[in-house]
C-alpha cells in the first residue's frame, strides 16, 4: 500500500515538474526572443511544407514527438509561431516519431532521457548562476533548465508508472478482439507519456509472440491517440492558440486512427502476405511509419481549413473600450463628430481616474467636492493593490480607437469646418495621451516614495501627490464649465513650472543624505519633469476647447 502511495506521489511530482518546465520555458523564450532567434523560427516555419520538415527533423533529433509538441506549444504561447505553422510541425513530428520505433526494431536501443535532463538542468543552472544578469546567455541557460525540467517531468511520470507497464500481462488478452489493443495502447501511452516507450512494449510482446501482428498494429494506433495527452497538458493555462493547437492535434490523431482502424484488416494483408520472413518487430515499425504517413497525406491539403476551424474555439466576446464611436457609423459626419467629442471626454475621465488612483485617492471621493485637497491627501494614503498596467493599456486602446476613427472620418468628410474640428480633436487626443503617459512613467517612482522612510523623500512624495491632485481637480471642474477652475488650472500649471527652484532645494537635501540611494535623487528629478508634463498636457487640452469660445 505504501509503495503504491509513493508511486502516485512520484507521478504527481513528475506532472508538476512537467507543467512548471513548460511554463518556465515559455517565459524564457519570450525574454530571449531576439531578432535572430525569431528569424530562425520564422524561416523554418515560413511555409506549411517547411513546418512539416521542421517537425520531422526536430522529432528525429530529440527522439520524442512529445518534446517537439511541447516546444511548438511554447513557441505558439510566446506568439513566435502561427497556428497553421504549428500544425505543420506537429504533422511532421508524427512522422519523425517513427524513428525511435525503427531504432528499437533494428538496434534494440531505448533512449533514457533522465541523464539528458540532469545534464541540461545542471549546465543550465550553473550557466545561469555564473552569467551576467543582463546578458542574453542567462536567458539561454534558463531555457536549458526549462527543457531539462520538461524531460525530467516526463521521465518521472514514466518511472513512477513503470510498475503498471511491467505488470501488464498481455497474454491474458490473446483471445480478445485486436481493437481492444487500441484502447490498451491509448491508456498506457497516456499514463507513461511516451508513445515511443509504449510501442517498445508492444514490440517486445510481438517479438515473443505474445500478441498477433494485427493486435500490435491496433496498439500502435491507440498509442498515437494517447500521445495527444501531452499536448493537452501542455496547453493548459496557455493562450487560445495553444489550446487550438492541442485540439487540432487531437482531431488529427483521432481521425487518422479511425480511418486506419476501420481499414486495419485490409491494411495488414500486405505485411502478412508479401513481407513474409521479415521480423515482425521490423514490420510493426514499417506499419507505424505507414500509419503516420497516411494521416499526413490525408490531412496535409486541409491544414488551412483545420486551422480556420479550430480558430473558432476559445474566442471571447470582444469588449469595446470605447463608449460612443463604435456605435456611430462614419456615414453621418455630424453624428460621428458628436460621438468623437464625447469619446474624448470619456478618455479624459479615464485619465483623471488613472491619475487619482496612482496617488491612492479614490476617484469618487475626490470628485464629489466634499473635501479639499489637503484633507483628501490626509484621509486617503493607503496603497491600492491594482493592476495599473491594465488600466493604462485600456487607456491606450481608447486613444488608438479615437485616432483611427478620427483619421477615417477625416478621409471621408471634406467639409472645412469639420476638418478643423477633427484637427482640434486629434490634438486633444495627443495631449491626453501625453498626460496618461506621464502618470504611467511615474508609477514605479510613486510606489518607491510611498515606502520611503526619510523625511526628505516623504516631503517630496507629499508634494508630488498634491500637484497631481490639484491639477486633476482643476481640470475636472473646468471641463464642467467652472470658469474659476480654468484660471485655477492655469495657475496650478504656472506654479508647478515655477516650483523647480523650491524642488531643487529639496532634491539637494536628498542628495546630501547618505541614507538615501543616489537613484532616488534621479527619480525625483525625473518626476518633476513628468508632473509638469502632466499638468501642461491637461492645460493644453483645455485651452483647445476654450479657444473655440
Amino acid at each position: 500500500m505504501q509503495d503504491l502511495f509513493i508511486v502516485w506521489v512520484e507521478a504527481f511530482s513528475g506532472l508538476g515538474l512537467f507543467l512548471f518546465g513548460m511554463l518556465y520555458l515559455e517565459a524564457q523564450i519570450k525574454i530571449s526572443a531576439g531578432r535572430a532567434f525569431k528569424r530562425i523560427v520564422q524561416n523554418a516555419t515560413a511555409t506549411t511544407f517547411k513546418s512539416l520538415l521542421t517537425g520531422l527533423g526536430a522529432t528525429a533529433l530529440f527522439q520524442s514527438s512529445s518534446v517537439v509538441t511541447l516546444m511548438t506549444l511554447s513557441l505558439v504561447g510566446a506568439q513566435m509561431m502561427g497556428l497553421q505553422s504549428a500544425l505543420g510541425v506537429i504533422f511532421g513530428s508524427n512522422i519523425g516519431t517513427t524513428v525511435t520505433t525503427w531504432i528499437v526494431a533494428l538496434i534494440g536501443f531505448k533512449l533514457d532521457i533522465k541523464v539528458l535532463s540532469y545534464l541540461m538542468i545542471g549546465l543550465g543552472g550553473l550557466g545561469s548562476v555564473l552569467s551576467s544578469e543582463s546578458g542574453r546567455w542567462k536567458n539561454y541557460f534558463n531555457m536549458m533548465v526549462g527543457f531539462g525540467l520538461i524531460f525530467l517531468g516526463l521521465e518521472g511520470m514514466k518511472d513512477s508508472f513503470n510498475i503498471f507497464s511491467k505488470s501488464f500481462d498481455l497474454s491474458n488478452y490473446l483471445s480478445v478482439s485486436p481493437y481492444w489493443f487500441a484502447v490498451i495502447g491509448l491508456v498506457i501511452t497516456a499514463i507513461i507519456q511516451s508513445s515511443s516507450a509504449s510501442i517498445a512494449i508492444i514490440q517486445s510482446a510481438l517479438f515473443t509472440q505474445m500478441v498477433s501482428f494485427e493486435a500490435a498494429a491496433a496498439f500502435v494506433v491507440g498509442a498515437n491517440i494517447g500521445t495527444t495527452v501531452t499536448a493537452v497538458l501542455g496547453a493548459m493555462g496557455g493562450i487560445p492558440d495553444k489550446k487550438r493547437t492541442a485540439i487540432a492535434h487531437l482531431v488529427f490523431n483521432i481521425s487518422t486512427a479511425l480511418v486506419v482502424l476501420l481499414t486495419l484488416q485490409w491494411m495488414i494483408i500486405p505485411f502478412e502476405t508479401y513481407l513474409f520472413g521479415i521480423d515482425d518487430v521490423v514490420k510493426i515499425a514499417l506499419f507505424h511509419t505507414l500509419f503516420n504517413l497516411v494521416g499526413v497525406v490525408l490531412w496535409y491539403p486541409f491544414i488551412g481549413s483545420l486551422a480556420n476551424w479550430v480558430g473558432k474555439f476559445f474566442t471571447k466576446e470582444v469588449i469595446q473600450v470605447t463608449h460612443f464611436i463604435h456605435n456611430v457609423p462614419l456615414a453621418v459626419p455630424e453624428l460621428a463628430l458628436e460621438a468623437l467629442q464625447k469619446e474624448i471626454i470619456h478618455l479624459s475621465d479615464k485619465i483623471e481616474e488613472f491619475a487619482l488612483l496612482s496617488i491612492n485617492i479614490p476617484p469618487p471621493k475626490a470628485l464629489e467636492k466634499q473635501y479639499g485637497v489637503d484633507r483628501l491627501l490626509e484621509l486617503y494614503n493607503q496603497n491600492f493593490d491594482l493592476s495599473y498596467e491594465k488600466l493604462y493599456e485600456k487607456i491606450r486602446l481608447i486613444e488608438g480607437e479615437i485616432y483611427r476613427y478620427n483619421s477615417m472620418l477625416s478621409s471621408k468628410d471634406n467639409l472645412e469646418a469639420h476638418q478643423l474640428q477633427l484637427k482640434e480633436l486629434s490634438r486633444k487626443n495627443i495631449y491626453l495621451s501625453t498626460a496618461a503617459k506621464s502618470i504611467k512613467d511615474m508609477l514605479a517612482d510613486i510606489n518607491n516614495f510611498y515606502e520611503a522612510t526619510s523625511p526628505e523623500e516623504q516631503t517630496f512624495y507629499k508634494n508630488l501627490r498634491y500637484q497631481i491632485l490639484k491639477t486633476v481637480l482643476a481640470f475636472h471642474n473646468a471641463k464642467e464649465g467652472d470658469h474659476e477652475a480654468i484660471e485655477e488650472l492655469e495657475s496650478t500649471y504656472n506654479k508647478i513650472a515655477a516650483s523647480y527652484k523650491n524642488s531643487m532645494k529639496l532634491i539637494e537635501d536628498m542628495a546630501k543624505n547618505t541614507h538615501i540611494k543616489p537613484e532616488i535623487t534621479a527619480m525625483a528629478i525625473n518626476d518633476m519633469h513628468l508632473v509638469k508634463s502632466f499638468s501642461k498636457s491637461l492645460r493644453n487640452t483645455l485651452n483647445i476647447t476654450n479657444s473655440k469660445d
